[in-house]
């Protein structure tokens, strides 16, 4: 009898970790790939893409599709020199450019290189929104140019 409950309760728990997976949050690592040694504005779109970016995607059509409580963290790595560093300093809304604030706040702020940001709400009607996202570049420890601009989309489906 008790060998029953037993496998009664590891079934329940089974499924409890099962419908907690489909639901729980997802973590996106969005990585900018810079072309470091020659990069330059205000062609910014010529020296960089994303990692997974498609062919024929330009960098503000690249469109990441996320979910509420999901945790989306941008990073930045150089395509030309492992010395180089790529610190990704900002992500801004783009108000009347991009619909509504999806992260609770009009701007996040890089820590060590990178922008850690939750998704508070959804895009309506399963629109794209802009953001910019601001970055700094640096060859063998000394800052490139001023801040680099690019704008992609993200997309919030469902809760």
């Amino acid at each position: 009898m008790k060998i029953k409950k037993l496998h009664g309760w590891l079934a329940i728990l089974c499924f409890s970790l099962f419908l907690a997976g489909l639901y729980g949050q997802e973590e996106h690592v969005i990585t900018l790939q810079v072309n470091t040694a020659d990069i330059q504005n205000p062609n910014v779109n010529d020296f960089c893409s994303f990692v997974g970016q498609e062919p024929g995607v330009s960098n503000e059509d690249y469109t990441i599709v996320a979910s509420v409580g999901d945790v989306v963290i941008w990073r930045g790595v150089s395509s030309s020199s492992p010395d180089d560093v790529v610190e990704i300093r900002a992500i801004n809304h783009q108000g009347d450019r991009g619909g509504r604030d999806i992260f609770g706040q009009n701007q996040l702020q890089g820590e060590n290189g990178q922008v850690v940001g939750t998704i508070q709400n959804t895009t309506e009607e399963g629109a794209d929104y802009k953001y910019q996202l601001q970055f700094w570049v640096y060859n063998n420890g000394t800052r490139r140019g001023g801040t680099y601009n690019i704008d992609p989309r993200i997309k919030v489906i469902g809760q």
